[in-house]
């Protein structure tokens, strides 16, 4: 790991909502995050944790600023350039897990470069990462409803790695998660940063917060730094 490679560079970036009376979802947030760096964001629900994520990621214009990822001025691109990027390089792990009912957990999985690379060893690939998430063979050919919870995460997980993206966003990855199933996919999450990947991760639980090489909170529109102890 280089801990001293520029992943991500985030500058004044701004985001209202709301028509009469305008809300600064975020007013002026600034962060750097380091290559192989796990860092987390804390925060009370509604601050607008999710509405950063988005646009990291590319998913949503804010209305000021800019965010820079892999030395890439990730809003000057073209729609079509953002989103080869946004697959190629991020990996999105949202709370709600996002997989397409009428597909297999299999067919979820390879869903992001299904166009890009091809069926066969894609397929294979799938599985390799199924194992490595701990989604036994026998669920390979499930619909997405037949799984419990922490299964659903994991097939996510799974998902949001078959890029092999620099950087894997998370959005309140644990949230819907039994103790049990947490831990899993914290120590699933610790093991892709060792092979070097950087982790944002957007949560509510300071105990998986606290598993970050840094962390930060997101309140009234503004990101500050957080001192571990404090958590």
């Amino acid at each position: 790991m280089n801990w001293g490679i520029e992943m991500l560079y985030v500058h004044n970036l701004m985001k209202k909502y709301g028509n009469n009376e305008t809300l600064n979802i975020l007013d002026g947030v600034n962060l750097e995050v380091k290559e192989a760096v796990w860092c987390s964001i804390v925060g009370p629900s509604g601050t607008g944790k999710s509405t950063l994520l988005k646009c990291i990621a590319g998913l949503l214009k804010p209305d000021d600023g800019s965010v820079r990822m892999l030395n890439h001025d990730i809003y000057s691109m073209t729609e079509e350039a953002r989103s080869n990027f946004r697959r190629t390089n991020i990996g999105f792990i949202f709370q709600d897990f996002k997989l397409l009912s009428h597909y297999s957990v299999l067919e979820n999985v390879i869903m992001p470069l299904l166009y890009d690379k091809d069926r066969k060893w894609l397929m294979e690939k799938a599985k390799d990462l199924l194992k490595l998430v701990g989604i036994p063979e026998s669920l390979h050919n499930r619909l997405p409803d037949s799984l419990s919870g922490g299964e659903k995460q994991r097939v996510a997980i799974a998902r949001s790695i078959i890029g092999d993206p620099e950087i894997i966003l998370c959005d309140e990855p644990t949230g819907n998660l039994d103790t049990k199933n947490r831990d899993r996919i914290i120590e699933l999450l610790l093991n892709i940063q060792k092979r070097g990947t950087t982790i944002i991760c957007v949560t509510h639980d300071l105990e998986v917060a606290e598993k970050g090489d840094c962390v930060y909170r997101l309140n009234e529109g503004l990101l500050t730094k957080e001192e571990m102890i404090h958590l």
